[in-house]
């Protein structure tokens, strides 16, 4: 097994055999985020506070509030031979790293040796993470803190009958925090079997989003009514259910926490599910589809067996025998064929609807808790469109196409209807892929790079005019109206919006409800300005004010402010939250100093797949390591400024 290391830091692996390539992964992704990883795998374990300290005590005592352990456990059983097999290769790639070289892991190393369950549960802990992403205070607090459920993914593949070279094209474009447990890992690995070239979310131990000789794929994140939350009425130690009273199922656990007195954490189980607080105090319980409840544990093996397909019905039917709990696939092959698949764990409920998944039901009734899941292969599915392309930028699966799929063709209940979930890409990414005449790569790329703030040109001018002879806003009005609605480094005015976007639509907002937008007329349509310009002035008011406090003039250019990268290789930012109808995806956090950027575009890739080898060009941001001791890399902030993907080296 041999490992070569690019300028910019991704490794190439070449290796007799595919445990050899799955070691060479462990070892590489070792040598670039092994603190983190080992840290992530601690987190997933549940006794992080054990090994280190009470920073962590927080997420072990929901660990153990929540039952994880056991859940854990049936994914670990659930793994077949050959998955734990390549896994056992993979993290003894980590461990012969470490020992190798004692500075790797830094303080984190208490982990080691790591081992296949590690995996697993890193593995089950992101999807149980990812099942919270909707949840909107119904169970648990908004994840991550400010900024981070801004983002999204975009994602584009054209038919090679649609495209300007005759070769079908995939544009990969995940837009995640940049910090673990999101932060992703980018390999290429060759060997007999297999030849791929992609990245993955770091602790994970091959490609998810990848391209190989044959065939490319990526994911977006879909709305799928996978938490559900069941309000109990509790008296003493019982809830009501079926209208009679029932006890609590407990368990109490012994957190340990090192250098402290362990603390004690009384687990409560209804018929649902595990019982928490909610945020506003209310007690509910929690049933997961396809996580914790009927789960779907065979996403590891679908990635390693989507990378062996070779056309996208290929693909589509490896995710059908070893199903995703989540996530959209949007796929192209070298024949020239794309597609695009709604996967995930959705509840059989025959005359339910999506809505009743973003509503806390009533914990007494029997009728609201389902017992089963669809089928994979009765979810959304398209392939070769007329149109000859599709996309998603997280909005419902019918959007895949022009025509849309109908949803009176799949069960009922799955995802948000036609003209719900209303993110301002879609009808934009929509238009953009269905003006006439072929699609190149460069228009791809455009769509990608583009840093207009499409979200100003629906309300900027109700804001305006409610502005308008309210002498205290004159300048920030003046200002507003002279901007080039972009968030470009050079743009002056975005600092402004952003921070009264940011106050008068809290995060979700925008595509979630109908408070702040008057909804289209039809369909998946643009929104049509303000409901309520007073709230939206007195938001700017708001934002004015904050924006003298950080010490920034109403006018200040973007770049000069928010920066991406540190050191040597900090720019300017550009870009901005996909919610505010952005492309060019950058989450950003005001602060009193330079205001640092925490997420956004992750893994950029555009693949065209033809007859011959596929060419391939890239972009990892922030950059390809945070471990001290990582192979010398360039940073790729500057490209991401630039606007400029790398290009890949052809498999063989």
């Amino acid at each position: 097994m041999d490992i070569i290391w690019d300028e910019h830091g991704t490794p190439t692996i070449t290796a007799e055999d595919e445990l050899e390539a799955c070691r060479g992964f462990g070892r590489a992704q070792a040598l670039t985020h092994a603190t983190a990883v080992l840290e992530l795998y601690g987190v997933s374990r549940g006794n992080a506070a054990a090994l280190w300290d009470e920073e962590f005590l927080e997420g072990d005592v929901q660990h153990a509030r929540l039952g994880l352990e056991a859940a854990m456990e049936t994914w670990w059983q659930a793994q077949g031979a050959a998955t734990r097999t390549r896994l056992q290769a993979f993290c003894d790639g980590i461990n012969e790293s470490c020992a190798e070289n004692p500075a790797l892991g830094g303080d984190r190393r208490e982990v080691l040796p790591v081992g296949p369950r590690d995996v697993v549960a890193r593995t089950f802990s992101m999807f149980f993470e990812f099942s919270r992403f909707w949840d909107q205070g119904l169970a648990f607090p908004p994840v991550g803190g400010p900024g981070l459920l801004g983002g999204g993914s975009s994602a584009w593949a054209v038919r090679a009958e649609k495209s300007s070279t005759g070769e079908a094209m995939l544009l990969i474009n995940p837009h995640i925090p940049w910090i673990a447990p999101y932060r992703m890992f980018e390999a290429r690995t060759l060997s007999p079997e297999r030849s791929c070239h992609g990245a993955t979310p770091i602790g994970l131990p091959w490609q998810s989003f990848a391209y190989t000789r044959k065939i490319g794929w990526t994911h977006t994140v879909n709305p799928l009514p996978q938490l559900w939350v069941y309000e109990l009425e509790v008296t003493g130690d019982r809830y009501l259910h079926d209208g009679a009273l029932v006890p609590f199922e407990t368990q109490e656990h012994l957190v340990t926490v090192r250098g402290a007195e362990p603390v004690r954490v009384m687990a409560r189980r209804s018929i649902h599910g595990p019982v928490i607080e909610a945020p506003d105090g209310t007690l509910v319980a929690i049933w997961v589809a396809g996580v914790l409840h009927q789960p779907v544990t065979t996403a590891l093996e679908c990635w390693w067996q989507m990378s062996l397909a070779e056309t996208v019905d290929e693909l589509f039917d490896t995710q059908e025998q070893w199903p995703l709990p989540m996530f959209n696939v949007l796929a192209a092959d070298s024949s020239g064929s794309v597609g695009a698949a709604f996967c995930g764990a959705t509840p059989a409920r025959p005359g339910g609807t999506f809505d009743d998944s973003r509503r806390r039901l009533p914990g007494d009734d029997p009728t609201q808790i389902w017992t089963r899941l669809n089928p994979p292969h009765s979810l959304p599915r398209v392939v070769d469109p007329e149109c000859g392309w599709v996309q998603n930028v997280n909005e419902t699966p019918w959007w895949f196409c022009d025509p849309p799929l109908n949803p009176g063709d799949y069960p009922d209940g799955i995802a948000p209807g036609p003209d719900q979930l209303r993110d301002i890409r879609s009808p934009l990414s929509r238009t953009a892929l269905g003006r006439p005449g072929p699609i190149s790569p460069q228009d791809l790329l455009a769509l990608k790079w583009d840093s207009r703030v499409h979200l100003a040109d629906l309300v900027l001018d109700d804001l305006l005019a409610a502005c308008s002879g309210i002498a205290k806003l004159s300048e920030a009005a003046s200002i507003l109206h002279a901007w080039d609605r972009r968030a470009d480094e050079g743009s002056r005015g975005y600092l402004l919006f952003h921070l009264w976007a940011h106050d008068h639509f809290p995060v979700g907002d925008v595509v979630m409800d109908n408070s702040r937008l008057t909804p289209s007329l039809e369909a998946g349509g643009l929104p049509t300005g303000l409901r309520d310009p007073a709230a939206a002035v007195e938001a700017l008011r708001r934002a004015a004010h904050r924006l003298a406090e950080l010490g920034r003039s109403l006018d200040a250019a973007y770049g000069e402010v928010a920066r991406i990268g540190t050191g040597s290789d900090e720019v300017p930012a550009s870009g901005g939250p996909t919610y505010f109808g952005l492309f060019k995806c950058l989450e950003i956090v005001p602060t009193e100093g330079a205001w640092p950027a925490i997420g956004g575009d992750t893994w950029i890739s555009l693949i065209c797949l033809g007859s011959s080898a596929p060419t391939a060009s890239g972009l990892l941001v922030p950059g390809p390591v945070s471990e001290a001791k990582a192979p010398t890399s360039r940073a790729q902030t500057a490209f991401f400024a630039a606007e400029e993907l790398v290009p890949h080296p052809q498999l063989p």
